[in-house]
């Protein structure tokens, strides 16, 4: 732990950033709301009739 104190700031800002995202991730793959079709695309929003 001999680095300037930017590089273990951008060290630890990287790791929550990885977290962060790895968590999203996993909460996007465990939600049942979707068929299983449509896991990893985006919602389509349908038309409706006036």
């Amino acid at each position: 732990m001999t680095h300037c104190p930017l590089c273990v700031g951008l060290a630890v800002l990287s790791a929550v950033r990885f977290s962060a995202h790895a968590l999203l991730i996993w909460n996007v793959r465990r939600s049942p709301t979707r068929p299983a079709s449509q896991q990893g695309s985006l919602p389509r929003l349908q038309p409706q009739a006036i």
